[in-house]
């Protein structure tokens, strides 16, 4: 798989992108993947090792600083590189990845910057939906977003999940960080799943087996014909 690095245009949030170029299936859609706060791309290897041997040829790893970026402007960002890859690879939908904060990103990026009609599947892993207490420890407008009954959290809660596209959101068992009512929100919407690995803790979980497996299968199942999938 080979790997293709630049900058997305000069931003005041210093955000770019990596592309991994794989050889897998035509018309797959492209992943975008959104890493959390004081992350990186390398919690996402083994995931998108994953996706690749799958048939997922166009993988995205949007970075940025998230002690002097801002949750929004994050989110402008992605929407733009989701275009981008849209507009590339003639696809008709995107799937976003998001952990921790970085689901915050994909959340705002769907529900309130546009992004709701081109995005087939949005996960979040980890994310503090409803706040998480640390984040009063931490530096920064996307710290700041992160605390319970934050504008931020507010804004965003006022915008019903079931807008665009499948839901899926994973939180674990052993996370110390973001509690489970605040990683899983309360919905009976049909169009968001959950999945809950008892021994998957806040950054551990990207690399978790059920993790993993459940993700790939989640974005084939939103992308292959039903027969196809029964077949494999």
């Amino acid at each position: 798989m080979r790997a293709q690095q630049w900058w997305s245009g000069r931003s005041a949030v210093s955000t770019r992108s990596i592309r991994y170029w794989g050889h897998g299936e035509r018309g797959l859609a492209p992943v975008l993947f959104v890493h959390g706060y004081c992350g990186s791309e390398r919690v996402w290897a083994p995931l998108r090792a994953a996706l690749t041997a799958a048939g997922f040829n166009c993988l995205i790893s949007l970075c940025y600083n998230a002690v002097t970026s801002d949750v929004r402007e994050v989110a402008d960002q992605l929407v733009g590189e989701s275009r981008r890859a849209l507009l590339a690879t003639g696809a008709g939908k995107v799937h976003l990845i998001g952990h921790s904060l970085g689901g915050l990103v994909v959340r705002e990026a769907v529900q309130r910057r546009g992004l709701a009609t081109s995005t087939g599947t949005a996960v979040t892993i980890a994310t503090p939906h409803g706040g998480t207490w640390v984040a009063r420890f931490g530096l920064g407008p996307s710290a700041r977003a992160m605390r319970p009954g934050s504008d931020f959290l507010n804004d965003l809660g006022r915008t019903e999940l079931s807008a665009g596209p499948r839901w899926v959101m994973l939180h674990g068992g052993s996370d110390r960080v973001v509690p489970a009512r605040s990683a899983i929100p309360d919905s009976d919407e049909p169009r968001v799943i959950t999945v809950r690995p008892v021994d998957a803790g806040h950054r551990s979980i990207t690399r978790h087996t059920t993790v993993v497996r459940s993700i790939v299968k989640e974005l084939l199942h939103a992308d292959r014909p039903a027969p196809e999938l029964l077949a494999a």
